[in-house]
């Protein structure tokens, strides 16, 4: 069963960039978009509350695994 962390991570919406007003959840619904919240979470310049959800994200079990992938 889903985490609170990460169900609240899933409906979190980017609000700049190409993802723009796209939740997390969607964005990581495709290949590059798993790619870009990976690459995110190494940003220095990230910070809250889009770095605690993009880390709760993908700190998931589940997403763990795609991103091994």
């Amino acid at each position: 069963m889903a985490s609170p962390q990460f169900k609240d991570a899933q409906e979190f919406v980017i609000k700049f960039g190409k993802y723009k007003g796209i939740t997390l959840d969607a964005i990581a619904s495709t290949d590059d978009g798993l790619k870009y919240l990976d690459w995110l979470r190494g940003q220095a310049w990230l910070n809250d509350p889009l770095k605690k959800h993009v880390l709760n994200y993908l700190n998931d079990p589940t997403i763990k695994k795609e991103l091994e992938k």
